[in-house]
């Protein structure tokens, strides 16, 4: 169990904290995030952006029905940011410590698929050559598996790592994230101050 315990520290739970962190910290440097004093009222805010964010889309989808422009929808109160990608992908998976496995989840498929996509050329010549449309639609639907894949994490991760024990891997990611979001809320705070 101990052993369990250690490979859980280092391949789950250290990568969760540091993701957590760099998530965090710059959703609250970049004001995407109020700052806040606890992982609770963190997560309360996330879950609160996210419904806006919902309730946004929906505002803006009524509108467009309406053939209104984006200006006049802006007008009529989309209320809500762009934000940056990372920022939306992580709201995407929902935030919280599900979103910011699933970033991370996401992000290790991405680039094991850009790792083998240019493994599988000889040259770059030999990608020049076979660039096209159909390479990028290609691609594109290639993002979309992951994104799936992404949200069904628990999943994947339980086939790529050999776990005797579910609910360690599952604790120490969790208390990973939670040591990451109360470093970067500490960071932030004596930065703000």
């Amino acid at each position: 169990m101990i052993r369990e315990l250690i490979r859980a520290l280092f391949m789950a739970g250290l990568p969760v904290a540091l993701a957590s962190y760099g998530l965090v910290w710059w959703a609250m440097r970049q004001g995407h995030i109020t700052p806040v004093s606890s992982v609770r009222a963190m997560e309360k805010g996330m879950k609160l952006q996210s419904k806006k964010r919902r309730q946004d889309r929906k505002q803006r989808k009524a509108a467009r029905k309406k053939g209104l422009e984006v200006r006049d929808i802006e007008a009529e109160g989309a209320s809500l940011p762009a934000g940056d990608p990372v920022h939306k992908k992580w709201l995407a998976f929902g935030g919280g410590f599900y979103g910011v496995v699933g970033v991370l989840t996401y992000v290790v498929v991405e680039l094991g698929e850009l790792r083998d996509f240019f493994r599988s050329f000889e040259s770059l010549s030999a990608l020049l050559a076979q660039f096209g449309f159909d390479m990028l639609i290609n691609l594109f639907v290639e993002a979309m598996k992951n994104f799936a894949i992404a949200i069904a994490w628990p999943v994947y991760w339980m086939s790529e790592i050999r776990m005797n024990e579910v609910w360690i891997w599952v604790g120490v990611a969790y208390l990973g994230y939670w040591a990451g979001v109360k470093a970067a809320l500490q960071r932030f705070g004596r930065a703000a101050s």
